[in-house]
């Protein structure tokens, strides 16, 4: 019995989509509240997207202003995942002052494992990728 690969998965707080063999997009969800939780379940989409397979991955934020709980800006979600494992690098497209400021500080207390880039566009943020094929 052949079970196959998912290619799109829905969370509480984002969509989740493989695209060919390499990239994964998360699209976070409008007028999401960011929760230890709502990340962990993206971050497990993710591996199961990439189905043992180091991906590009680009995380879109929603263009308005992000909410989050404190207990997750204070979580080092990465800290137990062996993120190298299905993430070669990771792309934030914050596109908004508001939440680039809010990811640029989250990871200047919790670094990425992987090469981790932090864009205002997902046109740089796609760019930033091509280089780390």
């Amino acid at each position: 019995m052949t079970t196959s690969i998912p290619t799109r998965l829905d969370t509480p707080i984002a969509v989740a989509e493989r695209f060919g063999d390499d990239r994964v997009e998360v699209r976070m969800k409008p007028g999401a509240t960011l929760t230890i939780a709502g990340i962990a379940a993206f971050i497990e989409a993710r591996q199961q997207l990439a189905a043992g397979v180091p991906m590009l991955v680009l995380i879109v934020m929603p263009e308005d202003e992000v909410d989050f709980d404190m207990s997750m800006i204070t979580t080092n979600h990465y800290d137990k995942r062996p993120m190298a494992d299905f993430s070669k690098a990771i792309a934030w497209v914050t596109r908004n002052d508001h939440n680039d400021r809010f990811c640029r500080l989250y990871f200047a207390y919790f670094p990425s494992p992987v090469p981790c880039g932090i864009f205002l566009e997902e046109k740089e943020a796609l760019a930033w990728l091509e280089t780390m094929r």
